[in-house]
């Protein structure tokens, strides 16, 4: 009997967000995954791919709005089926390479994460105000290489409710002296918006995305739709960093509704309450996409997954 704890402990911690963000959640997925291929001993390739796409089912379960980690997941059946295409393949060297599969998939994250920070830092100039919107590794290391780059600017997010990652936006920029303000999620798109003749205007927006759909669009957190109409409304740019591993190209991603209880926890019986994780954010909304092949025009993504990642 094979046995899911370990998975099913990572599934867990995704679920209750100790794992987040789109990278982190794709790398515990496949890690998970490739550990698990190689040390579980199966007596035929038969259980091995009853045990596979068990596995599987449980990591997809974590999360709905993850194509990179679905796509990490894509990559590992193609080579498994590519793989089982030779009938005198024994079962141990099945194990070991899917394994190195998923861990050559983790590798080609960790490279593109290098790239688009400094793709991303080339678009910061000095004393820009910019607005950010939830927790991004991309968007806080591209302001970080910017702000080593001598560039002087100031950063505006949000709160982002009901969950506060602002709080580790904010700490991660403040670590490195970035000047950083919070405001409301209420006030984000008033603010974007530069109506007010307030002391600040904003010059671009710079968000992170979890998913990237192939007509230009993305999912990112909840009040990225808002904050990106008042910018496009405003004529201000929008710029999204995400890799083409986000790609949903099956058009399947479906956006997360969680718990009401993370709203309010005493909440009345028979009230219902909808909390959506995430919204999306048209392509005619976004200026650029900051990709690890450069800065990419959201109606080209087609034409970029299809040269780049043809697998998916």
């Amino acid at each position: 009997m094979n046995n899911f704890t370990e998975i099913q402990k990572v599934v867990n911690d995704i679920k209750d967000i100790k794992i987040q963000w789109a990278t982190n959640i794709a790398k515990a997925g496949i890690l998970i995954l490739s550990k698990e291929i190689k040390r579980q001993k199966f007596w035929s390739i038969k259980e091995f791919n009853i045990f596979l796409q068990k596995a599987i089912g449980i990591i997809r379960s974590a999360r709905a709005t993850e194509p990179m980690l679905f796509n990490g997941i894509s990559k590992l059946q193609a080579t498994c089926w590519m793989l089982k295409a030779n009938k005198k393949i024994n079962i141990q060297i099945l194990q070991n390479r899917l394994s190195d599969s998923c861990l050559d998939y983790i590798k080609e994250i960790e490279k593109e994460e290098k790239i688009r920070p400094i793709i991303g830092a080339k678009l910061i100039k000095n004393w820009y105000n910019i607005m950010t919107h939830c927790h991004s590794w991309s968007v806080v290391r591209a302001l970080s290489m910017a702000w080593k780059q001598w560039k002087k600017f100031h950063v505006y997010n949000t709160e982002t409710r009901p969950l506060y990652q602002w709080r580790k936006t904010s700490r991660d920029l403040l670590a490195v002296w970035i000047p950083d303000t919070m405001i409301t999620d209420d006030a984000a798109p008033f603010f974007v918006d530069n109506l007010y003749e307030s002391h600040v205007n904003i010059d671009m927006v710079l968000i992170g995305c979890d998913t990237i759909k192939l007509d230009g669009s993305i999912y990112n957190k909840i009040w990225s739709f808002a904050i990106a109409l008042s910018a496009w409304h405003a004529g201000i740019p929008v710029y999204i960093v995400g890799s083409l591993t986000k790609v949903d190209e099956e058009n399947k991603v479906e956006i997360e509704k969680r718990a009401g209880s993370e709203l309010w926890p005493e909440a009345p019986k028979w009230l219902e309450i909808i909390n959506y994780a995430f919204d999306m954010v048209p392509a005619k909304f976004i200026t650029w996409i900051i990709t690890e092949y450069g800065i990419i025009k959201p109606q080209d993504i087609k034409k970029y997954v299809k040269k780049y990642y043809p697998r998916f």
